[in-house]
């Protein structure tokens, strides 16, 4: 890829918005006092219905699974990884690879190997805390269980290592924006 064709970091004054693809939503922006009370209440909502929630969910690959289609909805579409951060996976470990078997394990190994590449602790903690931003929407749905979930993915994704289920659906995001952005070959 040329260097024109790289896409730029975009100069943010919040810091967060730099890794995703905010850009024109309220993501853009620092939550202000009466939102960061908002999440704050939530979360608590959340942190209460925990228990029943786990209870729910029978194994770690269900949580996933649940995990992985709560962040596939079209309203977390701004928490994809921005170009820039894209173009440095490319350049640091390929391409990924194509595969056609569902079975076939090579397109979550490449993940995986994406996420570890370019996973910071900035990185994580911009997407934890952007992420915590959709759980009064989630609460006021009474969507409870997509609620316990984000609050869980945003917890692990600061203050773990693993690759999670919010950080996989945003790499998975951000490379299909990414190709789709890529001007056509003649």
């Amino acid at each position: 890829m040329s260097e024109s064709q790289r896409p730029a970091r975009r100069s943010t004054a919040y810091t967060h918005a730099a890794y995703t693809r905010c850009a024109g939503t309220p993501l853009e922006s620092a939550p202000d006092a009466a939102e960061l009370a908002a999440i704050r209440e939530a979360m608590e909502a959340a942190r209460r219905e925990r228990q029943s929630v786990q209870e729910s969910l029978t194994s770690i690959d269900a949580y996933h699974a649940q995990s992985l289609t709560l962040y596939r909805d079209n309203r977390f579409m701004v928490m994809a990884l921005d170009g820039w951060l894209i173009a440095d996976v490319i350049e640091s470990i390929g391409e990924p690879p194509i595969v056609e078997d569902e079975e076939d394990p090579a397109f979550t190994e490449y993940i995986i190997r994406a996420l570890d590449a370019i996973m910071s602790a900035r990185i994580r903690r911009a997407l934890s805390e952007q992420s915590q931003r959709f759980l009064p929407a989630l609460i006021e749905e009474n969507n409870i269980q997509g609620a316990v979930l984000l609050a869980n993915n945003a917890y692990m994704t600061l203050m773990s290592d693993a690759a999670t289920p919010l950080m996989v659906q945003a790499m998975v995001s951000g490379l299909a924006a990414y190709y789709d952005e890529l001007p056509d070959e003649e």
